[in-house]
């Protein structure tokens, strides 16, 4: 950690996630500031060259209200890629929710990169902390790219109409079979409860935390452990999950020695008489 002046920070870098600041919340967090109390320290990215804000852009610009020169920040060494991809998940371990617009804005920008633009949709829905839904519905919302989807032409009746052109000449998909249609479903079904489930824990969290009266700083810092304590209990979870199935595995084997031990002392009795 480290002090560095604000005004060797840049903010041009396309790390700005949120469609619009909640100045509301910056004037909130300079009062604090002003009272004494601490926030984490900002996160930005030093290329050798320039220092790129990644996460922390409200505690910037309160910092700048309170006529600050200077910030405690925690510099990681990367690219302004690197500092963008932190960017678009650093929301969705800590810090102010994410509004609807947001994360539509963060999963459009991945999806259009072409790197991060090549991961599969649980991938980006895990790092930007949304479901695999609402990455696949903004995918299929945009045009695929470099190709125009719709033409204009005079009907019958002289007017200018649109017409759809992306599933001109594509034959119709054959219809795949029942069995496996029907898993598909069933494992996609499965998955999107599990996903709604883990939101809807998520949500009841973060209004337990907006609930508790305590001050910003606060309530970060609790969201922060909130968060990394689901992540325990999921691990303890899946080795508990494991434990079950060995203690299982080998009930199961004990279970198959005793009844061959019983069958070769039936044998032996056979052969003593």
């Amino acid at each position: 950690m480290k002090n560095i002046a604000l005004s060797s920070i840049r903010l041009d870098g396309d790390t700005q996630v949120r469609t619009s600041l909640d100045q509301q919340i910056v004037s909130q967090y300079a009062e604090h500031m002003l009272d004494g109390d601490k926030f984490p320290p900002i996160i930005v990215f030093h290329d050798g060259s320039d220092h790129w804000l990644a996460d922390g852009f409200h505690r910037y610009f309160a910092t700048k209200a309170n006529a600050q020169e200077s910030i405690e920040a925690e510099i990681k060494s990367g690219t302004l890629q690197d500092a963008q991809l932190y960017a678009y998940g650093a929301n969705s371990r800590r810090g102010l929710s994410m509004s609807d617009d947001d994360s539509r804005n963060i999963v459009t920008k991945m999806l259009q990169n072409p790197v991060w633009g090549r991961w599969t949709n649980a991938e980006i829905a895990r790092h930007v902390g949304v479901s695999k839904m609402t990455v696949g519905r903004v995918k299929n919302s945009l045009p695929a790219a470099g190709i125009e989807t719709k033409k204009v032409y005079t009907n019958k009746h002289g007017q200018e109409a649109v017409i759809e052109t992306k599933n001109l000449g594509k034959k119709k998909a054959e219809k795949p079979p029942e069995d496996d249609q029907g898993e598909d479903q069933l494992s996609e079904l499965t998955e999107t409860i599990s996903t709604l489930s883990s939101e809807n824990q998520t949500l009841k969290d973060k209004i337990a935390v907006g609930q508790w009266d305590a001050s910003e700083i606060e309530k970060i810092d609790i969201e922060e452990v909130v968060t990394e304590l689901r992540a325990t209990i999921r691990v303890l979870e899946i080795d508990n999950k494991a434990l079950r199935e060995s203690r299982d595995m080998y009930q199961n084997r004990n279970a198959e020695m005793i009844r061959t031990i019983n069958g070769l002392q039936a044998k032996l009795k056979k052969l003593g008489k």
